[in-house]
Parts: structure tokens; sequence; C-alpha cells
């Protein structure tokens, strides 16, 4: 309840009273009482952090309120140089920079000059390098009309620059300190000896110099502006124009203002310099681009020698960050055939990630960036957890690094740096399932530095008071582990209903834990709770999905037979699946994006299944299965949507094995139906452009969407970044499938089919003997198969029956949904017209478009 006016009073004067007789014990023991009604009560949390400072307890709970404090944006100078204090005495160089830059714009936005000098100055001890950040500040100064004091502050930084012999940042800083006091002529030497530094024994530049008149008396702006024309364009120097190429200047002639450069593709070119300062981009002669055109051999020795040192090269050529993917387009083919790229690149990248100097930072797309000071894996781990944003990469990040990390190896400063920002977010956050995951995180912490504290058990207590919502609480938590310590939780606060609770968990479709959930229940005596899931999936398979995949895994692998033993058999649970995943894929075009992405991944969950162990399930219980099923399984593979060619080749085969009888009208002599995958020129072009617009823009635009999502981590269990994962996992999948169907592609051109018997490419008729009817057909590719417009693929059973015949030959076709005797009555070229309309028919999208066969659930379109 908020306190009114009256009470805030009360409040602040009790604590005051506190304050002067240095009650600081009191101090902390009351506000921490107030907190715990009003937990955003800036007067309370000022106070609390008052006294831990007074009691020398600057710990977890110190962080914790005064990021609390930060985070409601109270007296934000004051709380950010004070956290920025107390990582400094943790030891935590980058959260007290990070925290100071804060204070600074905090302060700057309030015109707190003094403080501005003071926070000022500690950025110069702690961080003097990022002078992007300073000349910002410095910027908004200007606006505010503090040019003087802008520039006072710059040259603060002048000392740093010349102890690092950092002639370029000291132009940099000379160059903005002159912007705002062009009249400073205490400036004149500083910048000669600098220019000086940047072109050391350079003739030419002491040419500039006389000739600028920047030693002399002329105004000091006008004369750097005129240096500044010229010093890119001295005898010797490398620049580099997009249509030409790289450049090598021969001459200048300041007088004329004539420049006249050697290019790759324009040799001994005379321009105006005022033209070639827009043109152009100069470069030094160490860099990439210029290396490459001069001394390409060196380059090549550098790739196998010191591959290192050629990223680290190619990084300071282009702006200090690439992608792996930049980086391979500059080197290959220039330096490094394709056919090697993998192998170097896989030694390479692994090599960069132990590099001092070389940070990986990025998404899905990682990006290799150049650092201008050595850095331990430690700090770069460190600043990567604390420039995170959304609380849920932060825990994916500590429990990768526990995974990927040894226990001898683990670095309990690091441990403990992840405990005090655990500490510091968990209870502002909105998400229930966040507050819950952030204190299991915590306690998996413990295992590793039993000196930690444990969040705030309150947190926990109360998601577990309001039972309605448990099993949304339980399914939003993203890590197995989590599910389980929760569920065990349940358990302790509901010790009569937790059976029932449990049962209804089994259900839920996001529930990882079901086998623990079931091994409780069974161990309980609970086992005819059980038993009523079993029946109501097994009978609903379609409304339960991950449920009954889940029952479907335990049915094949032999487990739990007291469960399902006498209700259905292994080889219609697999009926059952292909069902599920053709109805599944189906339903998914016709649902909005997420659920779609949802019902995509469920049905390869069903997949997997099936393909588990190379089938190896699959082979298992076919052995058994009644013939009625084999033919549903056989047709339910072959016109499957949500499966794709492979996989329908291989089940189909493994039937076909078994059961060879009930196919033999399928298998009748003649020639072999060809292998790889044929199709029309125009398909293969469709494809190929599908295929390339997933690799180019569909999977890079889910990228982003992912790095987007990344940022909102105040959604609601942030369902857009993970919505965007698996999309990004479905359209890696079809464009892997993609991929290898185009990889086993042959081109037929329809001009040069052989008429005299039924193939690829032709038009034939036919007449059941059991009807005075004619049916007509056309074969081509399953790309381009359509059974609704009699459009058959060659690689379906019922145009199977019929490949390689001759007109008047009588065929006897025994299938699934298709038996009797047919006439060939004849075969023809498809005429030009059909084939120009089925060309341009636009091509099919998902999944379902790799299929050999398309959906059908009645008719002959199961053997097409």
């Amino acid at each position: 309840m908020l306190m009114d006016t009256k009470d805030l009073d009360r409040l602040m004067d009790e604590l005051n009273q506190l304050r002067q007789s240095e009650n600081w014990t009191g101090l902390a023991e009351r506000a921490r009482e107030c907190l715990k009604s009003e937990p955003d009560l800036p007067l309370a949390l000022r106070a609390l952090a008052q006294a831990l400072e007074r009691l020398g307890q600057k710990d977890c709970e110190y962080e914790t309120v005064m990021s609390r404090l930060l985070e409601l944006k109270d007296r934000v100078v004051d709380t950010a140089q004070r956290l920025s204090q107390y990582y400094l005495e943790q030891g935590n160089t980058v959260e007290a920079v990070r925290h100071l830059e804060t204070a600074l714009e905090a302060a700057t936005a309030e015109r707190h000059y003094d403080k501005i000098e003071e926070l000022w100055l500690d950025m110069v001890d702690l961080d003097p390098h990022n002078l992007d950040f300073f000349f910002t500040i410095a910027e908004q100064l200007n606006g505010i009309k503090q040019r003087q004091r802008a520039a006072v502050l710059l040259q603060m930084l002048l000392p740093s620059t010349e102890e690092r012999n950092d002639w370029r940042n000291r132009f940099r800083l000379l160059r903005r300190i002159l912007e705002y006091t062009p009249k400073d002529q205490s400036l004149r030497e500083p910048l000669v000896e600098t220019l000086r530094r940047l072109h050391p024994d350079s003739p030419a530049m002491e040419r500039v110099l006389d000739y600028t008149g920047i030693r002399s008396t002329r105004p000091l702006p006008e004369a750097l502006a005129e240096v500044e024309l010229f010093m890119n364009f001295l005898p010797g120097c490398y620049v580099r124009h997009p249509d030409w190429g790289i450049g090598l200047v021969k001459d200048l002639n300041m007088l004329d203002r004539r420049v006249i450069i050697n290019f790759q593709k324009k040799r001994d070119h005379g321009m105006d310099v005022e033209l070639a300062q827009n043109v152009v981009e100069s470069l030094s002669a160490e860099d990439f681009r210029v290396q490459r055109a001069i001394n390409p051999e060196g380059l090549s020795r550098m790739l196998r020698e010191d591959p290192i040192g050629l990223i680290k090269l190619l990084l300071k050529s282009y702006g200090g960050a690439l992608t792996a993917k930049e980086i391979k387009e500059h080197l290959v083919p220039a330096l490094i055939h394709v056919r090697e790229w993998s192998s170097w690149w896989s030694e390479t990248s692994a090599a960069l990630r132990g590099d001092k100097y070389i940070a990986v930072s990025g998404g899905a797309l990682k990006k290799y960036v150049l650092r201008e000071e050595a850095a331990d894996d430690k700090d770069e781990l460190l600043q990567r957890f604390d420039a995170t944003k959304a609380p849920h990469d932060k825990v994916d990040q500590i429990y990768t690094y526990l995974r990927t990390t040894k226990k001898s190896d683990v670095e309990t400063e690091v441990i403990r740096h992840f405990s005090r920002k655990i500490h510091a977010i968990a209870p502002s956050r909105r998400s229930r399932a966040e507050r819950v995951e952030l204190w299991f995180t915590n306690e998996d912490l413990k295992a590793y530095d039993p000196d930690i504290q444990s969040v705030n058990r309150a947190i926990l207590d109360e998601t577990l008071q309001d039972a309605a919502k448990l099993g949304s609480i339980l399914q939003h938590l993203r890590y197995k582990s989590h599910q389980w310590q929760y569920a065990q939780e349940i358990q302790k606060t509901y010790p009569a209903e937790w059976p029932e609770i449990f049962q209804a968990l089994l259900l839920e479709p996001a529930v990882q834990i079901r086998d623990e959930l079931a091994a409780a229940m069974e161990q309980a005596g609970h086992a005819a709770r059980i038993l009523e899931v079993v029946d109501q999936a097994l009978a609903h398979y379609r409304t339960y999905p991950p449920t009954f995949i889940w029952l479907a895994g335990r049915i094949l692998a032999g487990e739990g037979t007291n469960w399902w033993e006498g209700k259905i058999s292994p080889a219609v649970v697999i009926e059952r699946l292909l069902l599920l995943i053709d109805y599944l894929t189906s339903q998914a075009k016709r649902r909005e994006k997420d659920e779609a992405v949802w019902l995509r991944k469920v049905a390869g969950d069903a997949r997997e299944l099936i393909r588990k162990n190379h089938y190896a399930l699959f082979k298992l219980h076919i052995q058994n299965a009644d013939e009625a099923v084999a033919q549903s399984i056989y047709r339910r593979a072959m016109t499957n949507e949500g499966i794709d060619q492979r996989t329908s080749a291989d089940l189909t085969t493994i039937v076909r094995a078994r059961y060879p009888t009930l196919f033999a009208g399928s298998a009748a002599e003649g020639p072999t139906v060809p292998e790889g995958l044929l199709c029309l020129q125009s398909t293969y072009d469709r494809k190929r452009a599908e295929l390339r617009r997933l690799i180019e823009t569909d999977l890079p635009d889910v990228v982003r969407e992912i790095e987007t999502a990344r940022k909102h981590g105040d959604l609601r269990e942030n369902a857009e970044y993970h919505a965007a994962k698996d999309k990004q996992k479905l359209l890696a999948a079809q464009a892997a499938e993609l991929k290898e169907s185009m990889h086993i592609a042959k081109v037929v051109d329809p001009a040069e089919v052989d008429t005299s018997q039924i193939g690829f490419g032709v038009r034939f008729r036919i007449s059941p003997s059991s009807a005075d009817t004619v049916e007509e057909y056309i074969m081509l590719g399953p790309w381009e198969s359509d059974p609704s417009r009699n459009i058959l693929s060659y690689q379906a059973p019922f145009a199977q029956a019929f490949y390689g015949k001759r007109a008047g030959e009588i065929v006897n076709v025994e299938l699934p949904m298709h038996t009797g005797q047919y006439e060939i009555l004849s075969i023809d070229p498809i005429p030009p017209d059909l084939l120009d309309e089925i060309s341009g028919r636009e091509p099919d999208s998902g999944p379902e478009a790799l299929a050999t066969a398309q959906p059908s659930d009645s008719g002959h379109a199961a053997d097409f």
C-alpha cells in the first residue's frame, strides 16, 4: 500500500533521527522493514544504502539497493558514482567505467559543472582510450555554450596520448580542441609536433608545413585545414579509388593544387586535390588492401605462417570489426582456395578466441573485434555479461560458462560477479518466471562457491502461492533442471494436491520433465493418474501432440509397458506419428506466425523420433506390423506434407523390403526408375532462387530479428526471441534439405525426351479394364508433381508401375489406393502451351515443397 504524504514525512523524521544518533544498524533494520511493503521507495532505499556503507557492509545487498535506485533514476549522478566506486573496490573496472559514464552523462545533462570535472578526471584515470565517449560529452557541453570548458577537459587527455605515443588520437584531440578554441595559439606548437610524428622523416611533410604557414602567424584553423588537405597526398602515400583500385601518389604540386596518382587501372592520373579528397580514400602502406596490391606473396606467406597477424591486419584495415563471412570474402579466393578455407578458418578462429587483442562479440553473426589494449578472457567474459541487458541472456551466458569450463578452472570471482548481478536484478523483474529462473540459477552457483548467499526466498515463495499459475510459470522456465526444481517445490508446498498438479502438467505442451513427473507419481503410488494421461494422449493425440510424442518414445523403446500394453501396438504408434506430422505441418499453414513455428517444431520432434538411430526403432517395429497397418504407414510416408524426400524414400524402402508381396504390382519388370531428382530447367531455376532467398535474405533477416528480440528483455518471457530462434532452425533445415535435393537434381530438356515409352516429360493416356473411360496423366518430377491436375511424380508408386512401358501394353497395378488392369493407349510429348503453364507456376514454400508427394488423404493421390 502506497504511503501518503504524512506517512512519508513521519518516516523521513524517523530515519533522520536514526542518522543523527548514528544508529546505523537501527537505520538498516527500519529501512528493510519499510521496503517489505514498499520495495521501490527511494527514501528507504537511500537510507539502507547509507547504513550499509557506514557499517562496512557493501555486499550483494548494497549492490541490489543501489542498482534499484539507479533503475528508479533517483539522484542518478550520485547513485551511479557510488556504484562505480563500489565496482572499483570489487576489482570490476568494466562496471566501474560503465557507471562512471552514466554519472558523467547525467551530470552533463543536469549541468553540474563541478561534478562534471570530478567525474571526467576519474574517467581519464580509468579509461583514457575511449575518445569517442569523451568527444560525445564535449559536444554536449558545446551545445550548451560551454566550449571553453569542453576544450579544457579535452586537454586533460593529451598527456596520456603522448605517454602511449598515440599520435593519431593526439591529433584528433588537438583538432577538436581547436574547433572549440580557434584563437588558442598555444595549440600551434603541439599540432606541428604531432604532424611531424605522424609523418616522421618526411621532407614532403616539412614542405607542407612551410607552404601552409602553420608554423607562422597564419590563422591556425585555416592553416590546419590546408595541411589536412595536402597531408593525404604526400608522394609515396597510398590511396584507393572505387573504380581504379589502389593508387600510389607520385607528385604533389601545392601551388597548382594538383596531384599525380598511379592507380592500378589508371596510370599517372592527374587530379585536382580538392576533387581527389572527395573521391579517394587514404590508406597506410600497411593496409591490407595496399599489401594485397603490392605484396600478395607476403600476405600469402603471412596466411600460412602468422594467420592471427593476418586477421589483425585485416581488422585494422576495415574499421576494427568483421564477421567471419566478411573475412572470408576478403581472403577467398585472393589468398586461399575455397576448398582450403574451412580447415584453415577452423584452426584460425579457435586461435583467435585465445588472443588477448581479439574480442568475439555479437549474437548469431559473431564479429571479431580488434582491441586497442590486451584483455584477458575473464575481463572479456564479464564485460560481455554486464553489457547484456535481457536477464534470460545473462542466464544463458552463466550456464555456457559453467558448461564449457572445467570445474577446477571456474574462477570464484566470476561466480560471485554472476551472483551479485542476479541479486541486483531479480527482485525488480516483472515476470514471475524470470524471477524464478534467476533464483534457481543463483542456487546452482552455490555449488561452485558455498559462500554465495541465496536470493531472497520470498521471490520463490510468492510464485508458489498462486496454484492457478503454477503450470504457466513452470512451462516458461527454459531449463529442464529449473522445471524439475520448481516441480519439487510444488511437491513441498502442496503435499496433498501435487499428484493432481503433476497429472495436469503431463498434458501441458512446454513441459520438459515428463519422465521425472511420471516417476515421482509412480513411486508415490499414483500410477492410475498416469494411466489416465496415457488414455487421453492416445485417444486425442492431435490435441496433446508433445505428450503423445513423449509417450510414443517410451512405447517404441519398450519402456513403461504396464501403461500401454493391450491398448496400442508400436506399429500403430508409428502410423499415428506420421499422421501427426502430416496434420501439424498442414495446420502450420493456416496459423499465425508464432503458432506456425511451434507446430513445425513439434512436427520436427515427431520426425526425429522416427529417424532416431538411423530408423532403428522403425525397422524393429515394422517387422511385427500387420499388413493393413504396413500399407497405411507406407501411404502416410509417401504422401506426408511434413516428410522430406529422402526420409520418405527411406521409410517406404524399409516397408517394401519387409512386405515385398504387398507392392508386387508396382515392381513389374521394366526399366529402373532413374536415380537422382529429375526436373525441368524452370523448376530448377525456381528452386535455386528459393535457396538463394533462404540463404541471402530469410536467414539474415531472422538473425536480425533475433538480435532485435534480444533487446526486448522486458517483454513477457521474450516470446519474440524464442520464436525467432525456432524460425531460424526451421529455415536452416529448409535450406539444408533444399540444398541436398539440388545437389542430386538433374535438368531434363523436354525436347529430348524419348516418347516411345513412358518416362519423365511425357503425356500418356490409359484406360482401366473395369470402366469404359480414359485417364490422361503427365509424368514429371517430385518438384512439379500436382496430383489434383494429374501431374505425377515419376517416383510415386502409381507412376512407377507405368515407368518404361510402351503404348499397347497392359499394366497390373496393386497399390493400397489403386488396384486393377490398365491399357496404355498413347504416349506423347507434353504440349508446349501446357509445359509453359506448368513451368510458370509459382514455387511452393515451406518444407512441404521438398516432399516427394503432394498432400492427400483420399482417392488416388496417396499412390501419386
